[in-house]
């Protein structure tokens, strides 16, 4: 699953990525859900000790285990095309009920019961009526406690209930939500989402993921309407006014992946491959594409497990909506997502949201079974789930579309930046539970989930060799398929997968402690390789921490590690090497004069440190010959250095010359590693009086590799991971003002703005954000016609944040504005008013802008917004304060907003802000000027 919403902002944020650096705000190929626990405790302000706390009354939240849903006969009636949000239904639950009992627990959430009937299923076809139960309403813990007058013994019986409800308003459980069609009419429909557990605010249920049971659902609606659900329909039936839908029964499933929609949507088929995709009238030309990629994956994935998709459901489909707080959901045979990430519109869709659109498929695809066919017992073993969909994000996409090496986004778009993550003291393990509640559950939806799962998994199978894996997943799946699992399970797939004679670990170690030694702990180990340059290395692991060195932290992993020397062929496979104690010493591979790598293309989910001397060889090595180091060690290189110089582990000179080197790199990855650690340094950097030696040293990393690209067009051969590339550089050129980058972009936005040629959508987010910087008032308001004239919310974002980038103060401050204006004067949606407000940080004068701003219309932002979204704002802008003269700015508006936000939000704008002015003399600070004093500048 992954997850975005105006009302939904306060707990499920995600949606446009918006990069604190950049000049363009971008969807990302890694999975957004991953943000949403940082969303959620950033918007909300959640205490994690209480939900820490709520971890301990869990089974207070839990189910009894002697009730076990077997099916449901689910109704319901609606009239949403009126936009009337009230239903009706009634849903028959049959129950096993395993012990003599006198009270049945129910799910239920804002529901109105009108009635009940208790029935002894005797067999299939003869029940036998009991009674109408009493019954009480637990609203704390979502329950609905039915009472028995005598007890029942165990057997199987039907709880029949019908009820009201009203369709939710913020994109949870069973809600409304609207667009308005091609003349500008709202239309209305009803759509569900589910996960984690919102299936008990749509119907009363038993809402827990182990509790599989199969489903019947019939929806009665208006005829201009149609239904959906997870599988095909059975048939019709109606009268006068209305029509009800009813679908094929489900294989046995957990509810929350139940699904279902009424809406006047179209759709595009593939009949052979029983596959279709859902999209509002005025934006069915753009499901061609999401229907191409998810028929293509679909037959990769079929193809790559030996498990075919059809043998457990008949069909699949894809709904674009236009509200969807979950992003995308993997409900099956019926995936649901927000528009921006499943719909392509040719000339107008940019490559990074295509490569978003096609590995968000392929998550919510590679569910289908790990997730679907197979379902994590409880919430605290949600990476199962997620970490092989975000595994198979990547992988699957990969398979599908060779030539766009989708493989090579991984370890920069997954593994890099959960290292940044559970690297901090608060991080959790995989398997982890704060509670049974809402917030406690929906908390688990985080980068540790995600992409921590996704990282080790990947460990896993380049250790076990794929074939073995394939193997591995396949028995796991087939095993365990329509039942729910632990570690437990997996752990038992992979001892069968190399119990084989494989001679996999070290004596004494057994699976079960390798996987749980990565699962179990939080955080993970950073590997000391120090070489005594007498024939040894002396190998040391320690808990990694972004801020501090503990010597007696007593975690230790087991480690699977290999070991490249120059010289060494880097086509032959490696073997791997086992480190299973805090340290020991080993034979060294290298020459005292050569260098060695260990942990090659990044394969194991760690950080390596090596003595100074090897980690200047490596240096040397990269600016003599960048492949004498593969592709992916290069980028970790780059990584580990910058984060290892910033827990004071390594040198902050050694890493500063390792991000040099990249001036002669010519490949994607090693330049995404070397973007980020640029950006922090930038961020410090800005306004400060050496600013000056920073530009020139960028200038010089990218000149050699920006005079090859061609800023403002695209080539129709041109490989996925050069775009990337390009953008990359190209943005940094025009961040540091080099005049020929400005002029290009200039030109090329003007071209457009005249009728010319318009601009390609590769590199339409930076022309039109640094050609708005150079050029007249009337490119401003062409873009702004263009974004009012737009229903493509990629294309939307794209605008929002371009128009955000002027640095003209009229036209900040009326497009600020306009993030105010009523719905008759601009077409934004509420989370759109927000992306208004945030586009403008990318320049000195945006933030200015947005402190004036504040200054006049707090009040709105406030009511609108909310309170947190503004405190959000204002740490934005702290974030971005590096003089004493922004302070003051700063400061006065703290005075302004005393009384709006709480003391602690001030405490924390304002002890950012006094971090961000003491920086310059830190020893981080002090070395980087020492450091660009000495660089041999080379500007362009």
């Amino acid at each position: 699953m992954f997850l975005t919403s105006a009302d939904m902002l306060l707990h499920n944020w995600f949606g446009i990525v918006i990069l604190s650096w950049g000049f363009y705000s971008t969807i990302q190929a890694e999975h957004p859900a991953q943000h949403r626990w940082n969303k959620f405790s950033e918007l909300v302000g959640e205490d994690v000790s209480v939900l820490q706390d709520n971890s301990a009354q869990e089974f207070r939240y839990r189910l009894p285990t002697y009730i076990v849903p077997l099916h449901y006969d689910l109704f319901l009636e609606t009239q949403v095309h009126t936009g009337n949000r009230s239903y009706s239904g009634q849903v028959s639950i049959e129950l096993d009920i395993r012990q003599q009992t006198k009270t049945i627990y129910v799910h239920s959430r804002g529901l109105r019961i009108t009635t009940n009937e208790l029935y002894l299923r005797n067999t299939p076809n003869n029940v036998t009526f009991l009674e109408t139960l009493r019954y009480v309403e637990d609203t704390e813990r979502e329950f609905v406690i039915f009472s028995i007058r005598r007890a029942i013994a165990p057997a199987t019986y039907t709880l029949r209930i019908t009820f009201e409800g009203q369709l939710h308003t913020d994109e949870d459980g069973f809600y409304i939500s609207s667009y308005r069609d091609a003349n500008g009419t709202r239309k209305y429909l009803a759509s569900t989402q589910f996960q984690a557990i919102s299936a008990r605010s749509a119907f009363p249920c038993l809402d827990e993921p182990a509790l599989k049971a199969t489903f019947s659902v019939n929806i009665q609606h208006h005829p201009s309407y149609d239904a959906v659900s997870n599988m095909p329909v059975a048939t019709y039936a109606g009268g006068p006014g209305y029509e009800v839908t009813m679908f094929e029964t489900t294989p046995r499933m957990s509810i929350y992946l139940l699904a279902f929609m009424v809406s006047d949507f179209l759709h595009t088929e593939d009949y052979e491959a029983n596959q279709r995709v859902f999209a509002r009238p005025n934006a069915i030309n753009q499901t061609h594409y999401p229907l191409e990629a998810g028929v293509r994956i679909m037959n990769t994935l079929n193809d790559y497990l030996g498990l075919p998709y059809n043998s457990y459901m008949p069909k699949i489909d894809q709904v674009a909506l236009t509200e969807f707080s979950a992003g995308a959901m993997e409900n099956w045979g019926l995936c649901k997502y927000r528009e921006e990430y499943l719909l392509y519109e040719e000339g107008v869709t940019t490559y990074r949201t295509q490569t978003t659109i096609t590995t968000i498929i392929a998550h919510e695809y590679a569910h289908q079974w790990f997730g679907n066919v197979v379902t994590n017992k409880w919430w605290s073993y949600l990476w199962l789930n997620e970490g092989f969909a975000t595994l198979y994000e990547f992988m699957a996409a990969d398979m599908a579309y060779p030539e766009r090496q989708y493989r090579d986004l991984f370890n920069v778009q997954i593994v890099h930046r959960v290292l940044v993550s559970d690297a901090e003291e608060s991080t959790r393990p995989m398997t982890f539970s704060r509670g049974a509640t809402f917030n406690a559950i929906l908390s688990l939806f985080d980068n540790i989930a995600y992409s921590k799962a996704g990282s080790v998994l990947q460990m896993f199978r380049q250790l076990l060799t794929e074939p073995v894996w394939r193997s591995m997943i396949r028995a796991y799946v087939e095993r365990n398929e329509f039942g729910s699992v632990s570690t437990d399970e997996f752990v038992d797939a992979m001892i069968d997968a190399t119990d084989d004679g494989t001679d996999l670990l070290p004596e004494n170690i057994d699976i079960e402690s390798f996987v749980k030694s990565w699962v179990d702990q939080p955080g993970y180990p950073v590997l000391d390789v120090r070489r005594t340059y007498r024939g040894d290395i002396i190998l040391s692991q320690d808990r990694f921490y972004s801020n501090k060195i503990v010597n007696d932290d007593t975690t230790q992993w087991i480690i699977p590690y290999t070991i490249l020397a120059a010289g060494d062929s880097l086509h032959n496979p490696l073997e791997w090497k086992w480190f299973t104690s805090k340290a020991e010493r080993i034979p060294s591979p290298a020459m005292n004069d050569q260098w060695l790598l260990v942990n090659v293309n990044q394969t194991g989910f760690y950080r390596v440190n090596y003595d100074p001397s090897n980690w200047y060889m490596l240096i040397e090595a990269l600016i003599d010959d960048t492949t004498s180091i593969p592709l992916h060690s290069r980028a970790q290189l780059i990584d580990d250095a910058f984060h290892l110089a910033r827990s004071n582990r390594l040198d902050l000179e050694i890493a500063l010359e390792m991000l040099a080197y990249v001036r002669h790199e010519r490949e994607y990855p090693p330049w995404e590693a070397a973007n980020r650690a640029i950006t922090y340094f930038y961020n410090r950097m800005r306004g400060q009086p050496n600013y000056v030696s920073f530009q020139l040293f960028v200038d010089t990393l990218i000149s050699d590799v920006f005079v090859m690209v061609n800023v403002t067009s695209v080539t129709p051969d041109e490989r996925l991971l050069d775009k990337y590339l390009r953008q990359v550089v190209s943005s940094w050129a025009c961040r540091m003002e080099i005049e020929s980058c400005l002029s290009d972009t200039r030109i090329a936005l003007e071209r457009e703005v005249n009728g010319e040629e318009p601009v390609h959508p590769d590199v339409a987010d930076l022309v039109y954000c640094y050609g708005l910087r150079t050029t007249s008032t009337t490119a401003f308001q062409y873009l702004y016609s263009k974004l009012q004239a737009s229903d493509n919310r990629g294309q939307r974002s794209l605008l929002i944040n371009a128009l955000g980038c002027t640095i003209d103060s009229e036209q900040l401050s009326a497009y600020l504005l306009t993030a105010i204006g009523s719905e008759l004067q601009v077409n934004y949606d509420p989370e759109e008013r927000y992306y208004v407000l945030t586009s403008v940080l990318t320049s000195r004068e945006g933030v200015d802008a947005l402190i004036q701003f504040l200054f006049e219309n707090y009040s709105y932002v406030t009511s609108v917004l909310g309170t947190n979204i503004l405190n959000s704002l204002v740490q934005a802008i702290a974030n971005r304060t590096n003089t004493a003269a922004e302070e003051h700015m700063l400061n006065a508006l703290l005075v302004v907003l005393d009384s709006v936000l709480p003391a602690s939000a001030i405490a924390n704008a304002q002890s950012t802000v006094s971090r961000n002015l003491a920086w310059p003399s830190t020893r981080e600070g002090v070395l980087l000027s020492y450091f660009l004093e000495r660089f041999a500048f080379q500007p362009v």
